[in-house]
């Protein structure tokens, strides 16, 4: 089945709802050693993810001064102290979703945040940090589209591709950068991939291959 053709089962399958659903592929591996195979990374969508990053930079006074005119919201390394608390950080992380962080702060951020960003999957990976006088702007803006992908000691990767509210081109689009991003984390290519599927927040899933 092609992707057209499953997306219009998944959504004639999918519950009307008041809420814009996420369209998420599912892919499902097979021989797999799940003990120690992962992935941890972003990747840009072509057309977009259907709803708005919000991307925080997180520096030095000079830093936050450059960030902000790319960035949604910036965090002065001096207001660290301001986050005393797991609730405070907790409440700040939960609208942010991506966060761009100089590096010479990098340390002191994962001490005040890691413990609350960690599990949540959104501590910064190598290329969110912005080395010694380098531009924060293509860091910032280069996360506008992205999405993160995170699977770990599992055979199943679900990623989200959009919203129901996008056009089905433009998904299309989206799904064969995933796809083709997931084929090349894996060892043996698409021979580990045993299906591929797809499914609105509020439906059941429909394979596409496999």
């Amino acid at each position: 089945m092609k992707f057209k053709e499953a997306y219009k089962k998944a959504q004639e399958a999918a519950k009307e709802c008041k809420f814009k659903q996420t369209i998420e592929i599912i892919f499902n591996l097979k021989n797999i050693d799940k003990k120690t195979f992962s992935i941890n990374d972003t990747i840009k969508l072509p057309t977009g993810r259907g709803k708005k990053n919000v991307i925080c930079g997180v520096g030095t006074s000079d830093f936050v001064m450059k960030a902000k005119k790319y960035a949604d919201k910036v965090i002065d390394k001096h207001e660290f102290e301001n986050f005393k608390n797991k609730k405070d950080i907790k409440k700040f992380s939960d609208g942010i979703t991506y966060f761009v962080v100089e590096a010479s702060v990098m340390a002191d951020f994962a001490k005040t945040f890691g413990q609350i960003l960690g599990p949540k999957g959104k501590m910064p990976l190598p290329h969110h940090i912005v080395p010694p006088a380098r531009d924060p702007k293509p860091f910032i803006e280069g996360l506008k589209n992205a999405i993160r992908i995170r699977s770990k000691k599992t055979t199943v990767i679900q990623i989200p591709l959009g919203t129901e509210e996008m056009k089905l081109e433009d998904l299309e689009k989206n799904f064969k950068i995933v796809y083709e991003f997931v084929e090349h984390k894996l060892e043996r290519g698409k021979e580990q991939i045993k299906n591929v599927m797809i499914k609105f927040t509020m439906g059941p899933a429909v394979i596409i291959n496999g």
